[in-house]
C-alpha cells in the first residue's frame, strides 16, 4: 500500500508542475497494464481458486488512508477471530483460515496491480514531458519537488502505520516490504548501508522502455530524485539522530541499489572519530516558572547573569558542527522563558542539526505550538509524573501544571510535532507507570522515557526507590511494553541494556546504556561542558576553549571511553561495554561530594571517583560471585 501511494504521488506532482493530465495517455497506459494483468492471472490461476473477474481492469480512484486503515483493520479483526477459534481448538478455524488466506492473497495481488498501474502512469507521463519540454526541464522539476515528494509519501505511510496500532519503528519494514534488502549498521563507526537487490518499479520501467525503444535516462531520474528522497524522508522519520545519506549505486545504472548513511555527519568534523556527540542537552536558561522537587539544576525564577547570549549561543552551535551534527535538545529551567529560543532553534536547523525542546509544557499554547513547527523543531519532551493531576501538581510545585502539560501535548500533536513524555520515577508514582503510559498513548504520544532519580540538585531531598525496586521497575516496564504502542526507554538507568539483552529484546534500537562522554554531553547555561546533567563536573567553558578541544582532549571524557578504567564490579561486569553503570550515582553516592542542601547542580571541580561501581545496580557479575 505504501508503494501505491509513492507511485501515485509521482504522477500527481509531475502533472501539477507541467499542467498535464494523464487521462490524455490512458490508451497507452491501459495497453501496458493489460500485459501485467494478463501475467498475474496466468501465474496465479493454478495456485489459488480466486475469481479473477474481480480484478479491476484499471484504477480511476486513488488509494486513501481511510481505505488502507479500513482494509488493515478488517483483515486484522478476521485474523483475531480465527486465533480465538484456534485457541479454543474449534475445527472451524481451518476453513476460516483458508478463506482469509485467499482474501489476503487477493488483496496483495490487487495492491501489486495498483502499483504497476501507477508505475506505468508515471513513466509514460514523464516520457511525454521529456519529449515536449526537454529532458533537462524534467530533471530540474524532479529535483525541485523531490523533498515535497519524500515528505508527503512518508507522512501518508506514517499516518496509516500509527492509526492501525503499529510503532513508528515499523515504518521502514512496511515501506520496504516488497524489496529484497541487506541492511547493516556498524555502531562503532556510526554508519550503515542498505542494499536493494530487486526493484519492482525498475522492473516495470525496463519492460516499458524496451517496448517503446527508450533508454534508462528517465528511470535514472526516478532513482536519483524520487527514490532517494523517499528513502531519506523515511529514515528521517524513524531515526532519532541526524544523518547524511548517499546513493552511490542506482538500480537503473548498476543493477542494484545501495544507500550509505552516516550518523551525525558533519563535513567540518575530524573524520573517522569513534566517539562523537549524537545527542546533546543544553540548559539554555536556569529560569523556570515551576518548583519541581527533584530539579537537578535547582532552577529559580532568576536567570544567571553569565548565561550565553544570543551571539555566544549561535557561536556554540557553530562549534558543535565542527565535531558532529547531533540532536540538540534545548532545556532549562524552562527554555521557553528565554526570548531568543525560537531564533536559536531556527539557527540550529539551518546548520543541519536536529533540534529538540525539553519543556514542562506550561507555556505551550496553540500559538507556541505553531511557532515551534514553523522554526523546524523535531521533537518536544514534556514532563508528566502522574496520571492524576493533583499528584503531578504536587511534584511540580504549581497547581494546574498537569492540565497545561496535557494540553501542550495535544497542541503539539495537532501540529504533527513528535512528542516524548518524560516521567521521573519516585516512591510516590512507581506503581502508576502503566496508567501514565495508557494516558500518553491516548493523547498521541509515541515516545516514553522513564527517568530514574539521580540524587543531585533538589533531588537529594527525595527518597529514591531502592536498588531492588529500581531493577524490578525496569523489568516490569519492559514486560508491559507489549501492551503499548509506545517506544519505551529507561533513562539514567543504563542497566536496562543488560535486562533487555537477557529478555531477548531487539537491541538494535539502542546504542548503549550510559552515553555520557561517548555520544552525549551537557551544556550549562553559562557555557560549561559537563558529562551529563547529573554529573556536573567542569570540563571546560566554551567561552574560553573550543568545544572540539573539550570533547576530544578532556581526560575525563577519554577515561569514560576506555571501559577498562571502570572499577569494582562494573570493571568486572560482562555487560560493561553496553551498560557502563551510572557514573553520576557512582560519583555522588560513593563519595562525600553530594551537598544535601541541593547545591550539586552548579558545575564544580572534580573531587570524587566517577569510575567506581554503580551502587544502584543489584546485579552480581560472575567474576565477583565468589569474592
Amino acid at each position: 500500500m505504501a508503494m501505491v501511494s509513492k507511485m501515485e504521488m509521482e504522477t500527481t506532482l509531475l502533472s501539477k508542475e507541467f499542467g498535464l493530465s494523464f487521462f490524455d495517455y490512458i490508451p497507452i497506459i491501459e495497453n501496458f497494464y493489460k500485459d501485467f494483468l494478463s501475467d498475474v492471472i496466468s501465474l496465479a490461476r493454478n495456485l489459488i481458486s480466486l475469481d479473477f473477474t474481480k480484478l479491476v481492469p484499471v484504477f480511476d480512484d486513488s488509494l486513501g488512508s481511510f481505505e488502507k486503515i479500513t482494509l488493515f483493520n478488517t483483515l486484522l479483526n478476521k485474523a483475531s477471530k480465527i486465533e480465538s477459534l484456534f485457541n479454543n481448538k474449534d475445527k472451524k478455524c481451518l476453513v476460516k483460515l483458508e478463506i482469509l488466506f485467499e482474501e489476503w492473497v487477493y488483496r496483495i495481488i490487487l495492491m501489486r496491480l495498483r502499483q504497476e498501474y501507477e508505475t506505468i502512469k508515471g513513466l509514460i507521463l514523464s516520457t511525454e514531458i521529456a519529449q515536449k519540454n526537454g529532458f533537462s526541464q524534467l530533471e530540474r522539476t524532479m529535483k525541485k519537488v523531490q523533498k515535497q515528494f519524500g515528505k508527503e509519501t512518508v507522512s501518508i505511510a506514517l499516518d496509516v502505520t500509527l492509526k492501525v496500532g503499529l510503532r513508528r519503528e515499523k515504518l521502514r519494514t512496511i515501506m520496504l516490504s516488497d524489496h529484497y534488502i541487506k541492511y547493516t549498521m556498524n555502531v562503532d563507526q556510526l554508519d550503515g548501508c542498505m542494499e536493494f537487490f530487486n526493484c519492482p518499479i525498475y522492473g516495470s520501467h525496463k519492460y516499458i522502455s524496451h517496448q517503446l525503444g527508450l533508454n534508462d535516462s528517465i528511470s535514472d531520474l526516478f532513482c536519483k530524485y524520487f527514490c532517494y528522497s523517499h528513502a531519506n524522508s523515511m529514515l528521517e522519520t524513524v531515526l532519532p539522530f541526524p544523518f547524511t545519506l548517499w546513493h552511490p549505486r542506482m538500480m537503473s545504472t548498476h543493477g542494484k541499489c545501495a544507500y550509505y548513511l552516516k550518523l551525525a555527519y558533519s563535513p567540518k568534523a575530524i573524520p573517522n572519530k569513534k566517539f562523537i556527540p549524537l545527542v546533546m542537552s543544553w540548559n539554555i536558561t536556569r529560569k523556570c516558572n515551576l518548583k519541581c522537587s527533584h530539579c537537578y539544576i535547582n532552577a529559580t525564577n532568576q536567570e544567571l547573569t553569565d548565561e550565553l547570549n544570543t551571539f555566544e549561543a549561535k557561536n556554540l552551535i557553530d562549534q558543535i558542527c565542527e565535531v558532529s551534527k547531533p540532536l540538540l535538545i534545548l532545556s532549562g529551567g524552562e527554555p521557553l522563558l528565554r526570548n531568543d529560543v525560537f531564533e536559536l532553534i531556527e539557527y540550529g536547523v539551518s546548520k543541519g542539526l536536529k533540534m529538540g525542546l525539553g519543556s514542562n509544557g506550561s507555556l505551550i499554547d496553540k500559538t507556541i505550538a505553531k511557532d515551534l513547527r514553523r522554526v523546524g523543531i523535531s521533537t518536544v519532551s514534556i514532563s508528566l509524573d502522574s496520571y492524576k493531576s493533583e499528584r503531578h501538581d504536587l511534584f511540580r510545585g504549581v497547581v494546574g501544571s498537569w492540565e497545561k502539560a496535557i494540553n501542550a501535548i495535544k497542541y503539539l500533536r495537532e501540529n504533527n510535532i513528535l512528542v516524548q513524555v518524560n516521567t521521573t520515577v519516585t516512591q510516590n508514582n512507581y506503581r502508576e507507570i502503566d496508567e501514565i503510559m495508557y494516558l500518553t498513548e491516548d493523547i498521541g504520544v509515541e515516545n516514553f522515557h522513564l527517568f530514574f532519580l539521580v540524587p543531585t540538585g533538589r533531588g537529594v531531598k527525595i527518597e529514591d526507590i531502592t536498588p531492588a525496586k529500581y531493577e524490578a521497575m525496569i523489568k516490569t516496564t519492559f514486560a508491559k511494553t507489549k501492551n503499548h504502542r509506545l517506544n519505551v526507554r529507561p533513562s539514567c538507568a543504563p542497566q536496562f541494556m543488560r535486562i533487555a539483552s537477557t529478555a531477548g529484546l531487539d537491541m538494535r534500537q539502542w546504542i548503549r546504556g550510559c552515553l555520557a562522554g561517548l555520544y552525549y554531553c551537557r551544556v550549562y547555561p553559562n557555557g560549561e561542558i559537563t558529562p551529563c546533567p547529573y554529573l556536573p563536573i567542569k570540563l571546560g567553558n566554551v567561552k574560553e576553549k573550543k568545544f572540539k578541544d573539550i570533547w576530544f582532549n578532556s581526560e575525563f571524557f577519554n577515561s569514560l571511553r576506555n571501559f577498562e578504567t571502570l572499577k569494582g564490579k562494573c570493571g568486572y561486569c560482562e555487560y560493561k561495554a553496553i551498560c557502563g553503570g551510572c557514573r553520576a550515582r557512582a560519583y555522588g553516592l560513593s563519595s562525600d561530594f553530594i551537598d544535601y542542601c541541593g547545591d550539586l547542580h552548579e558545575p564544580k571541580e572534580l573531587k570524587g571517583d566517577y569510575l567506581t561501581e554503580d551502587p544502584w545496580c543489584s546485579y552480581i557479575p560472575p567474576k565477583t560471585k565468589n569474592k
